[in-house]
């Protein structure tokens, strides 16, 4: 019987809205052999968060939809050991400061941009070397 942190092994859950960069990250995400899973609401979030501890969390902390901010704080609660990337545009500096004091590691879009291959390829060998030992 698997549990739910195995069953969330290998995916990584982004909250946002925004369809276009959605779909640039689950490009780069199969390509590596990740699975996205998407919140657009609290509801989906925690629904996600139930099924398993993801391997990454992805946060757009300029999400209009709901409270960016509140989403970190869920994911940190459900899953303490989950890392929280967020990211924002580099002149937003409030919303780069409070991604920092919710727990995540904060980038600005463009870095956030340039580095996910490289970032979703550490977390898929990471995920790897762990079901394999």
């Amino acid at each position: 019987m698997t549990t739910p942190a195995a069953e969330g092994a290998r995916k990584v859950l982004i909250v946002m809205s925004d369809l276009l960069f959605r779909s640039k990250i689950d490009e780069v995400a199969r390509r590596v052999g990740l699975e996205l899973r998407a919140a657009k609401s609290f509801e989906q979030l925690d629904r996600q968060l139930a099924a398993g501890a993801p391997a990454l969390a992805i946060v757009d902390l300029e999400e209009g939809a709901f409270d960016a901010f509140g989403a970190i704080a869920r994911v940190r609660a459900s899953s303490p050991q989950t890392p929280v990337i967020g990211f924002a545009g580099h002149g937003n500096a409030d919303a780069i400061q409070r991604g920092r004091e919710a727990g995540a590691t904060v980038l600005a879009r463009s870095g956030f941009t340039a580095k996910l291959p490289e970032l979703l390829t550490q977390v898929a060998e990471r995920e790897r070397a762990r079901s394999a030992g």
